[in-house]
């Protein structure tokens, strides 16, 4: 008697047509040397397969209605590019007309391919094109996930010590041609090292020989004109690959505050109205570059470095009214160095460390009249921050598709910040600071999941915490589950169970005192602690483009800013506290669809029900709820085969935050977008919030806080963008070896 050995193996490979490009749909079926089926798949938009528990040795059968099947035997595990001969008797006069899936499940995670979604929009970037994701919105410049009340930003799988600024800035320099695909998770698995929702932007590997690069420019026109230049350059082979990417950003922008506060004092009743002008200028200078390289399919490093220098930016606000007459100006400038390195084996352990540097040194002047009394300073501030983080990950691959994983990560940031006043008159209390604070957080986690070809997969994990802060001490227990469930690609459900904390900026900590003008000042608050947050999803995908989301969030001891006018003395505080908690539970959905071959829309719904309370906020605690809805349509316009016009909307009724009452939200943005030179070039124009209606009016009526708040100025921008890609590659081909007779079985 003859006995089969079949060993557990990760294929993969890449289906293309005879120029090299990707075949997308075409049917992949896995089968054990004596043709029974172990399982099936169809290949990605960039024509890729994966089978993660695949058996060795195997029969491949591929299909695909315009090509000829392809049958392979063997024991390799990496086929490479697996090349497909066009049927000779193919219809010539039949086209077969159908829309791309906009998602692929994997292990929880929703893929998307952000070059089928950018394609026909005016985006010039990775950021821009992140935004184009379904119930990804930007909020007063942060992404925003529907659903969720947090949402991290990976690069490789892994988190970075740079700031959202910082990180955001590194996107919008690079090319969107340089992501592989984007990953998003309402409850990301341990391993990540982050918790709650996320995106995950996987970058392009080298694999093959090219020489890829584009150079860039932009204008804006908002209040003041503005653009940007740069470029970017990358060259690979199959085991190394070279970036770098560079970009001047001369940055001037504006904003205005009216301010109607009718503030009640020792029993008497002010009425202060002011106008608040603020202006910056500044140059940003952007660098990244990276290293990599392939041991093997399954083994490589990345080493990075991003820096963000502003050599100088200058700033002043005006404020006037009928209380005082105030002018604040200063220069500040900023530096960040970030180092990145990523290690990945073949057997499965995965190593990271990330340090980030951090400079900033400010100068500032304020001279003001009130009531016929100058009250006038000069402040001197600067802050140092230096954090360090390591990352180690193992998973270990078992029999009948089970798996565990276990690691560890441990970051240290320590954080320096003064401010010095001097030359200072007038009735101001001020008071010069120097803090040092040291923050360690160490955590360890434990998961285990199951996958199946159909049915039910799911992961399960546990992870233990210590963090301190200073005298702050703190253990911390998360669990994290997420289930998929699917019996054909039609109909996918997808639930996720998380748990995570936010921490307060390290400035907010600082129990300081920041002069916006003679009436209004920022005070920080030493004793704030972590925000604990726990979620649940659900979210069910039909035909991987109808997307059905309920959610459940509870955020303890809440972070969150506020303006309070004060009982003590006759001052505006903008304040960061604690509060008790928020609660948000509800539901989305997104629904795309099209209009013959002229018209791509997308159509999103949010339904919230929120409430908020704070026991210990100041001498007006409050409990408050309300519901909420948004209600966005984006429309893509197909002119022609190059040209695009985009037009997009979205409507956010009156939404709450602690005692404010926000007004209604109304942005509509549009786009257009010309590619020629063979595709090399693209123009584009953007027009954002074309009625300037995108920030809501905020009203405060609550147990005697008397205010109105109006920064909705300055708001709409046009942006014209020229992009030139140069370069472009031969692959060479990989003849596939038929090693179906070799070795033992």
């Amino acid at each position: 008697m003859v006995c089969i050995s079949v060993d557990a193996q990760t294929i993969i490979g890449k289906v293309t047509d005879q120029n090299h490009q990707p075949i997308e749909s075409a049917s992949v079926v896995l089968q054990s040397p004596d043709s029974a089926t172990i399982a099936a798949t169809i290949t990605n938009p960039d024509g890729s397969f994966t089978f993660q528990q695949g058996v060795v040795p195997y029969r491949i059968i591929i299909q695909h209605i315009a090509y000829q099947t392809k049958i392979i035997s063997g024991k390799e595990t990496s086929l490479g590019n697996i090349v497909m001969e066009e049927r000779a008797d193919a219809l010539q006069e039949v086209v077969v007309k159908a829309s791309r899936p906009f998602v692929k499940v994997e292990n929880g995670k929703l893929g998307y391919d952000l070059s089928v979604l950018s394609e026909r929009k005016a985006v010039n970037n990775a950021y821009e094109a992140l935004k184009e994701l379904p119930g990804i919105h930007e909020d007063k410049g942060v992404l925003t996930l529907a659903g969720a009340t947090n949402l991290n930003i990976l690069i490789n799988n892994k988190p970075t010590t740079m700031t959202y600024d910082q990180l955001a800035t590194m996107l919008r320099s690079m090319p969107v041609d340089r992501v592989k695909k984007a990953e998003v998770m309402y409850s990301t698995p341990p391993e990540y090292h982050v918790r709650g929702a996320s995106i995950n932007v996987l970058l392009k590997q080298a694999d093959s020989y090219s020489l890829l690069g584009e150079v860039k420019s932009s204008y804006t026109n908002k209040y003041f004109n503005y653009g940007s230049t740069g470029g970017s350059f990358r060259i690979t082979t199959p085991k190394m690959g070279i970036d770098l990417m560079y970009d001047a950003v001369n940055i001037k922008d504006a904003t205005r505050l009216d301010l109607d506060s009718r503030h009640t004092y020792q029993n008497k009743l002010y009425e202060i109205i002011q106008d608040n002008k603020i202006a910056q200028k500044r140059w940003n200078h952007n660098i990244r570059s990276a290293f990599e390289y392939n041991f093997s399919e399954k083994s490589n490093i990345n080493i990075a470095y991003t820096g963000q220098l502003i050599p100088h930016e200058s700033s002043y606000s005006k404020t006037t009214g009928n209380y005082q007459t105030s002018l604040v100006d200063g220069y500040e400038k900023d530096q960040l160095h970030n180092i990145s390195m990523q290690y990945k084996s073949s057997f499965g352990l995965s190593l990271g460390s990330d340090f980030t540097h951090y400079h900033s040194s400010t100068n500032r002047h304020l001279n003001s009249l009130v009531d016929d009394e100058t009250n006038a300073f000069a402040l001197t501030g600067g802050q140092n921050i230096n954090k360090i983080s390591f990352t180690a990950d193992q998973e270990h691959n078992l029999n009948r598709n089970w798996n565990i994983g276990y690691g560890m990560s441990y970051a240290n940031a320590h954080d320096e910040d003064n401010q010095n006043y001097t030359d200072i008159k007038g009735s101001l209390e001020t008071e010069n600071t120097n803090s040092k604070l040291t923050e360690q957080t160490t955590n360890f986690y434990f998961k285990v999941g199951k996958s199946y070809q159909t049915g039910p997969s799911f992961s399960l994990s546990a992870s233990g915490e210590y963090y301190t802060i200073g005298n702050y001490h703190k253990w911390a227990f998360y669990p994290q589950a997420s289930l998929t469930y699917f019996t054909n690609p039609k109909h996918i459900f997808v639930l996720g169970l998380s748990s995570n904390k936010t921490y307060p900026d390290y400035w907010s900590m600082q129990s300081s005192v920041t002069y916006i003008d003679s009436y209004t000042e920022i005070v920080g608050k030493s004793d704030l602690r972590p925000c604990t947050n726990y979620s649940l999803t659900g979210t069910y995908l039909l035909n991987r483009k109808y997307s059905f989301t309920f959610f459940y969030q509870n955020m303890k001891d809440y972070l969150q800013q506020a303006a309070y006018q004060s009982s003590q003395k006759l001052i505006l505080i903008y304040q960061t506290r604690n509060w008790n908690f928020s609660r948000q539970w509800g539901a989305t959905a997104e629904i795309p669809f099209k209009i013959g071959d002229w018209l791509d829309s997308r159509f999103n719904v949010v339904g919230v029900r929120m409430r908020e309370k704070c026991d210990d906020y100041f001498d007006i605690p409050f409990d408050r709820s309300k519901w909420l809805a948004q209600i966005s349509l984006d429309n893509t316009f197909n002119i022609s085969k190059n040209i695009f016009f985009n037009l997009n909307g979205r409507y956010v009724t009156p939404p709450i935050q602690g005692t404010y009452d926000a007004g209604h939200v109304f942005e509509m943005n549009t786009s257009a977008k010309w590619n020629f030179a063979k595709g090399k070039a693209t123009l584009s124009a953007q027009l954002n919030d074309i009625f300037e209606t995108s920030i809501p009016k905020i009203k405060v009526r609550f147990k005697g806080q008397n205010l109105d708040m109006n920064t909705a100025y300055y708001l709409r921008a046009l942006t014209i963008s020229f992009v030139y890609r140069f370069g472009g590659y031969k692959e060479k081909e990989q003849k596939l070896l038929d090693t179906s007779r070799f070795g033992h079985k």
